[in-house]
């Protein structure tokens, strides 16, 4: 059975073969647009984002054993952005799960082998990201990409974020935001998104941050933790860094013996310089969680 469905630029095509049905999701290149603003949310398995040589802006191959779990796609273009909304929504939740935390994004608690999306992002063009987890499992590569905006959503899933080829996003990228609720979070090599903003909000889970490269732009780190934890790992010799912290007596702090704290609460590495062009500001607020800070 195939099924071919045009909205806009989009295209959604669907194979039906052994007993999985077999998606597949374009969006073509075209001079009407500049960029690209993707908003991928809903639905059940496990999630792959890569980047792509290909012209194809947007590429999604999918698979799965039921056509409960089928995307709906839509795209508008807006004042040369392309628009577009990918959301693999589970037929079945689709009524009452919408406003919970438990959600499902990518993901749900029986099924996450046999559904797989892979989303291909080309480097061609600059792109704005806004990616919704509920649960499940997700990795995103963003190498080489340009990425203008990025913005994750995680509820009880578990996310891996990247540069696993060590290439730099294109461009300065405006805010990176994360928010963590029940789940997992891991952003690796971080300083390589060139994010002149880091916002994390951090519930009952986790988030691991990684600036373990050298960073080319000034960033500010804002992050708000509930009852989280919050881990932080650094090469103490790439980059210079200053963190303040706000924080009550009930939660845990963890600052390397070789930070100096230059006054109450205000921490600064032996790189430290005010001036610095790739200096990066922590500003942490925690309530009853754990923060931890490595160097090596």
């Amino acid at each position: 059975m195939w099924r071919f469905i045009l909205l806009g630029l989009v295209g959604l095509m669907e194979l039906s073969s052994y007993g999985q049905i077999k998606k597949y999701y374009t969006v073509e290149n075209s001079n009407s647009f500049d960029n690209v603003d993707l908003t991928l949310s809903g639905g059940s398995g496990t999630c792959y984002i890569r980047p792509t040589p290909n012209n194809h802006p947007v590429y999604i191959y999918g698979k799965s054993t039921s056509n409960a779990f089928s995307p709906s796609c839509e795209s508008v273009l807006d004042n040369r952005t392309q628009r577009v909304n990918v959301n693999f929504l589970d037929g079945e939740l689709n009524e009452s799960s919408t406003s919970s935390v438990m959600f499902n994004v990518f993901g749900n608690d029986g099924g996450l082998n046999e559904n797989q999306w892979h989303v291909y992002l080309s480097k061609k063009k600059p792109i704005s990201l806004n990616l919704n987890y509920g649960m499940g499992d997700a990795y995103v590569d963003l190498s080489g990409l340009a990425v203008d905006k990025l913005n994750i959503t995680t509820g009880s899933a578990n996310v891996n974020v990247g540069y696993i080829s060590g290439q730099y996003n294109q461009q300065e990228m405006d805010t990176f935001c994360i928010q963590v609720d029940l789940g997992q979070l891991e952003a690796r090599q971080i300083a390589l998104s060139n994010a002149k903003t880091i916002i994390a909000d951090v519930g009952f889970g986790s988030l691991y941050l990684d600036f373990t490269n050298k960073s080319l732009v000034k960033s500010n780190v804002n992050a708000t933790v509930g009852a989280g934890n919050l881990t932080v790992n650094a090469n103490e010799s790439m980059n210079p860094m200053i963190i303040y912290i706000r924080h009550s007596p009930l939660c845990r702090i963890q600052i390397p013996q070789n930070f100096t704290e230059i006054r109450k609460n205000v921490f600064v590495n032996r790189l430290y310089d005010q001036d610095a062009e790739n200096l990066i500001t922590f500003n942490i607020d925690v309530t009853m969680g754990n923060i931890i800070f490595k160097t090596f």
